[in-house]
């Protein structure tokens, strides 16, 4: 039986009826929460406590709002667009537990978004529609066919009113189409200065097809004249990414079109996997709101599984932003992971005009075409993004010679940059040679978003570095509240790449504490300054090459740039192993080698066995080690011989990653036990080693990939693991991690099952989940797979097996399967095979068969590649190539003899990203 109930499709005369006969089903206290309407998010009692239940229709759209008359309802208010006397000063920084609004026409997810936000934040739900019909008795339909259009502007102000006074913290609130009166525009730009509104958006071709009303084009105008409306009373703005290449999946087979959640709870009509769909959309919000909110402990949590991540990109030596012209991006269709590749940070560079009015500040279409475009890049890369405005756009016309720049009006650049500041970008820059009153405006309204005061020289000037406007410029950023500040001039001679080095020198030298500086020349003959510039060097992309000159990119890639610090002797190459008594069928050194070579470093990754651990002593020995990955039986029996290790290592008890310490003053300075603090590619005498983990790297990674929105960890949520061994702990910790309150445990042998838990439960290690309570998280140990699931816990939804599924010695392959009582979740679950020799486990062949009931397997050639990415910017201090490492990992995989892999490998191959959960 289908988890949803839907209701058959309706012609639109009979959507009436089907309200009043609804009404009664919300008239009990508070019953327009989404805890009783939507999704059981805060229930807590019994078996299936915590799990998705649909009450009456699907989750996203009311019957009462789809189709036409959904689009004639919106059109209707069109007479009501207010303008607003003065512009609208946005405000963005926020309460952590403020509610927050999302508004937008039907058919972009709003929804839909509403419930992953709650589900994801722990915020409670409340719809605007159902809260309308509750305060009135009435839906929005019936009481304006009964008690007249105005009458129903008067009750809906009062309604909105009482909604948002009273909802002030730890709700998400999904708003109705009485978010576009008058009245409801200025209670929303009130509410907009102390908590976040933010304008969903999506293309006009997925409304329509949602909607199934009007066409593509009536659609455009409408999202034309209303945008203005609703970005005049919100102060954030996302735009709903719709994927591709999967057909249309909002359409069940009768032809009712369903909600992305709702297709993710009820997977029977699908042929693909949804996960890969709403998942993307889950990971794109809830990066967004954390980045729009500047939760600092949100922030660390989405990106806990890249070790780069815990240390600010401004923080780290060597650090490259790619730049990629927004006119590029409108013009080619380019691969956007593969611009981002390696770099640090992705910068956006603005270069196009606006030709609206600046009295109504930016052009509708082009603010929509820079929202889907930022949500393109976002879904594509895993770092900070930066929004660069250029001051100048190069235009063609009789006024002005050939190609000359035109400089952007202030009132002009104040709508982008605005705009921009909507977006919740990590970076935005300013361009310091507008006034005061312009850059106070921008920086005072930046929210989360860190400034860099960007100052471009057009031409060198005659006393180069030495003229006094670079100092001036850095201080008058300084004095404006700006975080970076960045400077720039075209090379006029050799000369001038030295000359910016004695700068950076001089401000380095200056009493008291000083901003990050980057300043660098540009041009060919500047390409020697980008090199040795230490933070956020711009640099281009090889697909970038044929770019026209006149769009001003980077001279240098980022390769080039890197292979200069080692020709020059400002790193050296190093040597990186995998240590373990065997070895040899490691697939680590293919997948770091390529690695090292696409980034320029000429790091060399080798295998080294050995039979006992004193063979570590040869590694460390070497003046060029760099590190080494750790393999059995070595795991715990290297921690005395440490000098440091991570907190995740020391509550794991193992280690997988081992880094050398060359300077002890350095290691005494290592916050909270990150190697990434001590110095990377550079060689000499090692003093002691530093131990890291990242086995629950690996695996939460692939958790979390494999964990729908209906499973979202919650109090209720609970674990198994298979096994009891380093990987087992390491499975724990993961969902520790996650925020699993209770972990159960099976082994063959239950001693060790038992010593597993006792590791545990006598930490008491917090969990890094918001949604879970101030309660620790609990290991219990199951005595046999014959016993039925213990009672008052919910079935699990998180699985991990760590044992091998091939014959070791004499012993056979266990032919693993998990009780299938035990994987009787409502809404499926996720499992982790760890094994991968074969591929096609028992496990795996079990879970597949349950795909329909929303089950998702993964295995270890998903877990090495995710582990391997933290390894190696653990190693390295640079981003890892995603893709290109898990390509290595395919390719060189080899199927045991008589197992036919090569199908599901190749499969795997052509459907490849390299994107995190």
């Amino acid at each position: 039986m289908s988890i949803l109930v839907r209701p058959p499709k309706r012609k639109l005369d009979e959507i009436e009826g089907l309200e009043q006969s609804n009404r009664h089903s919300y008239s009990g206290h508070n019953q327009y929460v989404t805890s009783n309407t939507y999704l059981s998010l805060d229930s807590d009692s019994g078996k299936d406590a915590g799990h998705p239940a649909i009450n009456s229709y699907p989750l996203a759209e009311h019957p009462e709002t789809t189709g036409e008359s959904s689009l004639r309802e919106l059109n209707s208010n069109r007479a009501s667009p207010v303008s607003f006397d003065g512009p609208f000063q946005a405000q963005r920084n926020f309460a952590p537990n403020a509610s927050i609004v999302l508004v937008g026409i039907r058919g972009t997810g709003k929804s839909s978004l509403a419930v992953i936000l709650a589900a994801t934040s722990g915020r409670r739900l409340i719809d605007a529609d159902r809260y309308f019909q509750q305060v009135t008795g009435r839906s929005r339909a019936t009481f304006k066919k009964e008690r007249g259009i105005t009458e129903y502007r008067q009750q809906e102000a009062k309604a909105m009113e009482s909604m948002l006074s009273e909802h002030k913290e730890g709700w998400v609130i999904a708003c109705g189409p009485g978010s576009m009166e008058r009245s409801g525009q200025m209670l929303l730009r009130e509410y907009a200065k102390t908590h976040p509104v933010i304008h969903i958006i999506r293309d006009a071709e997925s409304i329509q097809s949602y909607l199934q009303a009007w066409d593509t084009d009536k659609v455009c105008r409408f999202l034309e004249l209303s945008g203005p409306i609703y970005r005049g009373c919100s102060n954030l703005e996302f735009f709903n990414v719709s994927e591709t290449g999967h057909g249309d999946p909002t359409l069940g087979k009768n032809g009712h079109h369903h909600s992305q959640l709702e297709l993710e709870v009820d997977q029977r009509s699908q042929t693909f996997t949804p996960f890969l769909t709403l998942k993307r959309l889950q990971r794109d919000f809830v990066r967004f709101i954390a980045s729009a909110i500047g939760n600092a402990t949100d922030l660390s949590n989405q990106h806990a599984w890249f070790p780069l991540s815990t240390q600010p990109v401004e923080a780290r030596t060597f650090t490259y932003a790619v730049t990629v012209p927004i006119s590029t991006l409108f013009a080619r269709d380019l691969n956007i992971e593969d611009l981002e590749s390696t770099a640090d940070a992705f910068e956006l560079k603005v270069d196009v005009a606006d030709n609206s009015s600046s009295r109504l500040g930016l052009d509708s279409a082009l603010a929509d075409r820079i929202s889907q475009t930022v949500a393109n890049i976002r879904r594509n890369i895993v770092v900070p993004l930066i929004y660069h405005v250029e001051s100048d756009v190069g235009q063609i016309s009789s006024a002005t010679p050939y190609n000359e720049p035109i400089r952007r009006s202030p009132s002009a650049y104040l709508n982008l940059i605005q705009h921009g500041l909507r977006l919740a970008f990590g970076f935005i820059t300013v361009d310091l040679s507008y006034d005061d009153g312009i850059l106070s405006q921008i920086i005072a309204s930046r929210g989360s978003s860190k400034v860099i005061g960007h100052f471009v020289s057009v031409q060198s000037l005659e006393r180069g570095w030495d003229d006094p406007v670079y100092l001036e410029m850095y201080e008058r950023g300084k004095r404006l509240g700006c975080d970076i500040i960045r400077l720039t001039q075209p090379a006029a001679s050799m000369d001038d790449n030295h000359a910016v080095q004695r700068f950076r020198d001089r401000i380095k030298a200056l009493p008291g504490p000083q901003l990050p500086l980057i300043a660098y020349n540009s041009g060919p003959l500047g390409r020697l300054s980008c090199c040795f510039n230490p933070i956020l060097t711009p640099v281009t992309n090889e697909a970038l090459m044929s770019e026209p000159q006149a769009k001003k990119l980077p001279c240098i890639t980022l390769r080039e740039a890197q292979e200069a610090l080692y020709a020059s002797f400002a790193l050296d190459p190093m040597q990186f192993f995998v240590f373990g008594a065997n070895v040899t069928y490691s697939l680590s050194p293919a997948m770091h080698n390529a690695a090292y070579q696409a980034c320029g470093m000429p790091h060399v990754y080798s295998l080294h066995q050995s039979p006992s651990l004193r063979g570590l002593n040869e590694l460390v020995a070497n003046p060029n080690f760099g590190g080494t990955s750790v393999s059995l039986p070595y795991k715990t029996e290297a921690i005395p011989l440490l000098h440091s290790m991570s907190p995740h290592a020391r509550a794991i008890g193992a280690v997988n990653t081992l880094i050398p310490i060359r300077n002890l003053e350095d290691a005494a300075l290592i916050s909270e036990g990150s190697s990434l603090y001590l110095e990377k590619s550079r060689a000499g005498p090692i003093k002691g080693l530093h131990g890291d983990n990242t086995d629950w790297i690996g695996i939460c990674n692939c958790l979390r990939r494999g964990l729908s929105p209906a499973n979202a960890i919650r109090p209720s949520s609970t674990g198994l693991v298979i096994g009891s061994g380093g990987m087992a702990r390491a499975a724990v910790y993961s969902m520790i991690h996650l925020g699993v309150q209770n972990i159960f445990v099976w082994n063959r042998t239950y001693a060790n099952a038992e010593k597993l838990a006792y590791h545990y439960n006598r930490q008491n290690l917090p969990a890094h989940n918001k949604n879970a309570p101030t309660s620790r998280s609990k290991v219990h140990v199951l005595h046999s797979l014959q016993d039925n699931w213990p009672a008052n816990y919910n079935l699990p939804t998180v699985i991990c097996s760590c044992i091998p599924a091939h014959s070791i010695g004499n012993q056979p392959a266990p032919h693993f399967n998990i009780p299938s009582p035990w994987l009787g979740s409502p809404t499926g679950g996720v499992v982790v095979e760890l094994a991968y020799k074969p591929l096609d486990t028992p496990l795996v062949k079990q879970m597949r068969a349950l795909s329909h009931r929303g089950w998702v397997a993964l295995d270890g050639l998903d877990v090495l590649p995710e582990q391997g990415f933290a390894q190696f910017e653990l190693f390295t201090g640079r981003r890892a190539p995603r893709r290109l490492m898990r390509t290595i990992v395919l390719q060189e995989y080899k199927a045991e003899e008589g197992q036919d892999d090569q199908n599901a490998i190749q499969s795997r191959l052509e459907s490849l990203d390299g994107q995190p959960t």
